[in-house]
């Protein structure tokens, strides 16, 4: 008997299901969702990701995880595409060795360029595997590899840039954490006239300079009967820290920043409003614990995603989207002024975001695993999966 059959023998009742992720938090907190979903359900979990990733696996339910390279072949000269290609050949090798060392039974990617070489090793050993894709067009590594896999799970009820002959498309929302599912239930209270406003401001996973400089400006031309009842939360990069906290001190305003909040959830449903950009789990997290935004989309994004991440809060009334621009400041001041103004306004926009993501999205996700990946039976009609080749 190999060593791979005894593995396999020993935890025949425990499949082990590879969960690759690229390096930020919207590729690994969806797959952190499910990790905690799969386990209920008895199944072994095996993290891959990069260097990158490493720094949000605090709290990642994983019984184990595996530290690979790869690179983006999209950007840089020749020089850089190449050494991309050896980092993503190197990434390959050692997921295929872990894989059989392991014995891994299926894979999950979510996007990102270090689930390349895991998918890629699931397609060279014949492992069953799926993708999930937390954005409302298809990520450039998703596409690469959705012609062999079993299933396409998306976030939003539209997935644009889908390629032809690829696999089934089914909508099952965007897996949160725990910690989001905890706080989904907290009531909004929106301030009266003579209360604390409470702001909330982040950039996602990697902070947002352009919050660091436009929004202490945009609260400091508030008038003062506003820009004295409010109290913000600023996530900023290291670099920005003291700056922003100088900004809000010379304007009069009671200022908490950090560069990461482990407890953002929470904060997100102690918030008033949040202003952020609107990367897939933003978008999702706001829906789920129902909260008014501002939502700015990262200019960069790729295929401009962002946008169209947060027209699916903005179109429901759930939030207003404040794209980049010359006047952005000035913008936002005019924004805030308006919001925090307009009686009754905070309480709708809080009502219209809740519930416009799917909810569920993990138990949906581990039940396609378990009927696609896994080979087991599945409730479809529990957690209304449907198909869009059905």
């Amino acid at each position: 008997m190999t060593h791979a059959d005894k593995i396999a023998e020993a935890t025949s009742d425990k499949p082990l299901v590879a969960l690759a992720a690229g390096g930020t938090g919207g590729h690994m907190f969806p797959a952190a969702a499910l990790a905690e979903e799969l386990q209920r359900r008895a199944r072994r979990v095996l993290l891959i990701t990069d260097v990158r990733g490493q720094r949000f696996t605090d709290g990642f339910k994983a019984d184990d995880a595996i530290l690979i390279t790869a690179g983006s072949p999209s950007f840089g000269g020749f020089a850089a595409k190449a050494l991309s290609a050896f980092s993503i050949v190197g990434g390959l090798t050692v997921s295929m060795s872990n894989f059989k060392r392991l014995g891994v039974a299926a894979v999950v990617g979510f996007g990102g360029y270090p689930s390349l070489p895991a998918v890629g090793a699931a397609t060279f050993m014949r492992l069953p595997f799926g993708v999930h894709e937390q954005n409302g067009v298809l990520g450039r590594t998703n596409r690469l590899v959705v012609k062999h896999a079993k299933f396409v799970a998306h976030a939003f009820p539209a997935l644009n840039r889908l390629p032809k002959n690829s696999a089934d498309t089914i909508e099952v929302g965007n897996p949160v954490r725990d910690a989001v599912m905890d706080v989904s239930n907290t009531e909004y209270h929106a301030p009266s006239s003579a209360d604390v406003i409470k702001l909330l401001v982040f950039g996602g996973s990697q902070g947002a300079s352009v919050f660091s400089h436009s929004v202490p400006a945009a609260i400091a031309k508030l008038p003062e009967a506003i820009k004295r009842r409010i109290k913000v939360v600023q996530q900023a990069r290291d670099a920005d820290l003291a700056r922003v906290k100088a900004a809000y001190d010379e304007a009069g305003v009671e200022a908490e920043t950090a560069p990461f909040f482990k407890d953002l959830p929470q904060r997100i449903a102690n918030a008033h409003l949040v202003i952020g950009r609107a990367g897939a789990s933003t978008v999702t997290e706001l829906s789920i614990i129902g909260r008014p935004s501002v939502l700015t989309p990262l200019p960069s994004a790729m295929d401009d995603h962002q946008t169209g991440n947060a027209k699916i809060l903005s179109n429901a009334g759930g939030a207003v989207l404040a794209p980049e621009g010359e006047d952005f400041t000035e913008n936002l001041s005019n924004t805030l002024e308006t919001l925090f103004i307009t009686e009754g306004r905070l309480a709708e926009m809080a009502g219209a975001a809740k519930g416009v993501v799917k909810t569920k999205a993990a138990a949906r996700l581990a039940d396609l695993v378990d009927a696609r990946l896994l080979g087991g039976a599945v409730e479809t009609n529990s957690n209304g999966l449907q198909s869009a080749h059905a």
